[in-house]
């Protein structure tokens, strides 16, 4: 019974850990980003440890979001009641976070999807897993509103990779609002060595 009421406390303090995106942030202004991935894939979006490399693990403490299937699992869903919402694309694969405004801020989408079918594999009951990552810098305008959109893109051979587009949302003379591509991001693919 101690092992229970223990594990029980454990799991629901766990739950309970405070994700510093989810607040806007304490050392200076912050403005509000909305991750978004389109395919039906699994994605962690992470803080790198580096800005200039994409890294395949995390440091501690660098989860920003969940998106995809896993996200309803483990109830990483946030919102922060940006505007142009994209009501097709489904909760799972949408999450807003505040971010440092002000400086460069990065961010690492990690992809991850089953990429084929190996019979004999017994450890992941025979899925053969593919990782698309990328790492995007930019530096947001203070209260502005953001969207990273993570997409499958088809390169000149036919072949198809990940690719990620950085708008703002900007409110029109009519109060609409619309998407309009940054164009001072830097995306990153080297890995770190």
């Amino acid at each position: 019974m101690r092992k229970l009421i223990l594990l029980t406390g454990v799991v629901a303090l766990s739950g309970c850990a405070v994700n510093p995106y989810l607040q806007p942030m304490v050392d200076g202004p912050s403005a509000k980003l909305r991750l978004a991935s389109v395919p039906s894939n699994n994605n962690f979006v992470t803080a790198p440890a580096q800005s200039n490399c994409v890294a395949t693990g995390g440091a501690s403490g660098a989860h920003i979001a969940t998106l995809g299937v896993k996200a309803n699992l483990v109830r990483s869903l946030s919102r922060l009641n940006m505007p142009a919402y994209d009501n097709e694309l489904g909760d799972s694969h949408q999450n807003e976070v505040y971010i440092p405004a002000g400086k460069p801020f990065s961010f690492q989408f990690n992809g991850v999807g089953i990429s084929g079918f190996s019979p004999g594999q017994t450890d992941s009951g025979g899925a053969l897993y593919s990782w698309c990552r990328k790492l995007i810098t930019f530096e947001a305008k203070e209260n502005a509103n953001y969207e990273a959109l993570y997409d499958y893109v088809e390169l000149e051979n036919g072949a198809e990779t990940c690719g990620v587009k950085l708008f703002e949302i900007v409110q029109t003379a009519t109060n609409e609002y619309k998407k309009v591509e940054v164009d001072n991001y830097q995306v990153v693919e080297n890995y770190c060595e």
